[in-house]
């Protein structure tokens, strides 16, 4: 802390992080952080001192132990930081704080990450607490493998988010970071709804590679657990919303890109049905692995199913959005209850019906702001 940038980051940025979002921390603390420390139980007449603790302690063994709970403790992770992210990168944009497009930039590439990634430990120490009692719950219960990959994953976030933020920091405003090194693909043909697939090449490489490899870890987890139910119908059921549930981020950011880039495309002259199948065609390459995946490990029916709940879900995910506006508060909320509405309709038998029913929803949701948006304009 003895450095004049990390003590004016920690100072400007930091402090204005926590001011801003108290409400949201305060709420993570009282829904999650204090039931996933210490879950009290009711009647404790029936059980041990060992079986108290051990019911206690059940939602963090959980985060450790069942493939769903890593995958929730994880999201939690990643977030968390997204709304770092979207906080920073806002900030940088206010007027008080423009002397650090001078200041800052006056200094190596690697100061300058290295007070960023003070930065974002410092505004990741809720997550980094949650994450630190995880470690030490799981290796007192004899869970290392997770626990063991916690931290890593912690420091990937914070290491990415310094090279982000210093990456954002000394690029000049209306300057593309990195188009001048893309000349390859000048020549590709470049079809409307795959314009926001060439914006994942130039500018979002690695929130794509981070959202695939969490999507492979949450079916490896998954898929593992159920040896005996490679062939149920409802195994990739719940393998599909795991891996939709994964590309939320990917989703928003297509949204935020067709919002503040393609908005005069909506004087180009596409019927509804039309702007529906360049939709699916779009996530139809964005999740390109994970279909070709269901296809080929699961039998037709089951790997056909599977394929397309991903597909539908994913519509669904992204078509919500033109109801709710770019408000990433509301949209994961809304995500996460469709995610467990989705679930249990599954759980319950409901794979093909929920198929059905996502395209439906998908398209009326779509038409509707479609047609909207052309009377508007």
């Amino acid at each position: 802390m003895k450095k004049p940038l990390t003590r004016v980051l920690v100072k400007v940025v930091a402090s204005g992080f926590y001011r801003e979002h108290t409400g949201l921390l305060l709420t993570l603390f009282i829904l999650i952080f204090i039931n996933f420390f210490y879950t009290s139980v009711l009647n404790q007449t029936h059980l041990t001192q060992e079986q108290i603790i051990l019911n206690a302690l059940k939602l963090v063994l959980t985060s450790v132990s069942e493939p769903l709970g890593v995958i929730v403790l994880f999201g939690i992770f990643l977030l968390y930081s997204v709304k770092s992210w979207q906080y920073v990168a806002g900030r940088l944009t206010g007027v008080d704080v423009q002397f650090l497009l001078y200041s800052s930039t006056a200094l190596s590439p690697a100061r300058q990450r290295q007070s960023w990634a003070i930065l974002q430990f410092v505004l990741s120490l809720p997550i980094i607490g949650l994450g630190v009692f995880t470690l030490i719950i799981g290796f007192a219960f004899g869970h290392w493998v997770i626990p063991s990959v916690i931290p890593i994953y912690l420091l990937t976030l914070i290491a990415y988010s310094a090279w982000y933020y210093t990456r954002l920091i000394n690029t000049p405003l209306g300057e593309p970071a990195t188009a001048g090194k893309l000349t390859w693909l000048q020549r590709w043909p470049k079809p409307f709804f795959s314009l926001f697939l060439y914006e994942i090449i130039s500018k979002k490489r690695v929130p794509y590679v981070l959202t695939k490899v969490a999507s492979a870890i949450s079916i490896a987890l998954v898929f593992s657990v159920f040896p005996d139910a490679h062939t149920d119908v409802r195994l990739f059921g719940v393998l599909s919303l795991c891996s939709a549930l994964t590309h939320v981020v990917l989703i928003y950011q297509s949204s935020e890109f067709e919002l503040f880039y393609l908005r005069f495309t909506r004087n180009f002259p596409y019927r509804q049905w039309q702007l529906f199948v360049q939709q699916g065609a779009l996530f139809g390459f964005l999740l390109l692995p994970e279909l070709l995946w269901f296809l080929l490990v699961g039998d037709l029916r089951a790997g056909l199913l599977g394929a397309g709940l991903l597909l539908s879900t994913t519509l669904v995910f992204r078509a919500v959005l033109y109801a709710l506006g770019q408000r990433m508060d509301y949209y994961l909320r809304f995500v996460f209850g469709l995610f467990t509405f989705f679930l249990l309709v599954i759980l319950f038998g409901g794979t093909e019906l929920l198929v059905v029913c996502d395209v439906v929803a998908a398209w009326m949701l779509t038409y509707r702001y479609h047609d909207q948006a052309s009377q508007d304009g």
